[in-house]
């Protein structure tokens, strides 16, 4: 049945793609059946599969270093009321941010180059893990917690055995979503910056005014992060299967 419905959707959009393309209405949409091969034609060349390699890689690097960054400071604030007091303002405020407005200053004092575009990856991603975890961790019972210390369990055994197990469900759900800021962020990075791997296919086909291969590039770049999310959910499925059972 949801294959059948998933089946539908897509076919569906296709096809109010072919006739918005055909009609004429918007002179920067062509149909899908003049897409859809340039697409295959890119795939031809490799080049396109090797700029996801790039782009994929620069998200990868951010999002581990925005998750480690976003557990450690998340577990900070929810442990300590000071930290709380002086950060959760601030977090909460960045979170609503457009940070593609950060991209001037980033190029000031990172450059336009990898450390820069890791910079803006990691800034796109950090603060919904942080707030998940510190959501996560404030809602372990106080009575777990009393619990684990009437059986003698230390400081850090309190942390590994109930804090992090309680609050993993919010935690898994925080990288999750890091995992497509990343792939955001890696994308602007590589559009806005200096224009690498996917954003210089974008910038190229837009300067050069071919809008198949523009139009080609964006449905690639879409199904590359919906794959990407896709994989992410699957993996927070299975992570939390124990809460299933």
């Amino acid at each position: 049945m949801k294959a059948g419905r998933w089946a539908l959707s897509v076919g569906l959009f296709f096809a109010i793609w072919e006739v918005v393309g055909r009609s004429g209405v918007f002179l920067s949409v062509v149909p899908a059946s003049e897409t859809i091969p340039e697409l295959f034609h890119l795939f031809g060349e490799g080049d396109i599969l090797v700029a996801a390699q790039s782009t994929l890689t620069l998200a990868a690097t951010g999002f581990l270093i925005g998750a480690t960054l976003g557990v450690a400071v998340g577990t900070w604030i929810a442990s300590s009321k000071r930290a709380a007091a002086v950060l959760d303002p601030l977090v909460n405020a960045s979170f609503s941010i457009p940070f593609a407005i950060f991209i001037p200053v980033i190029s000031i004092y990172f450059g336009l180059e990898f450390t820069a575009k890791v910079f803006l990856v990691i800034l796109f991603n950090v603060f919904i893990i942080i707030i998940n975890t510190a959501t996560g961790i404030r809602e372990v019972p106080s009575g777990a917690r009393e619990m684990a210390r009437a059986f003698g369990i230390d400081r850090w055994g309190m942390y590994r055995k109930v804090v992090f197990p309680w609050a993993s469900p919010h935690i898994i759900t925080g990288l999750r979503l890091g995992v497509g800021r990343s792939v955001q962020g890696a994308i602007l990075a590589d559009l806005f910056l200096r224009a690498q791997a996917l954003g210089l296919f974008i910038v190229d086909a837009q300067g050069r005014f071919d809008i198949p291969r523009l139009l080609a590039t964006v449905f690639f770049v879409t199904i590359l992060a919906a794959g990407v999310m896709g994989i992410a959910r699957l993996i927070e499925w299975r992570l939390l299967a124990w809460k299933r059972a």
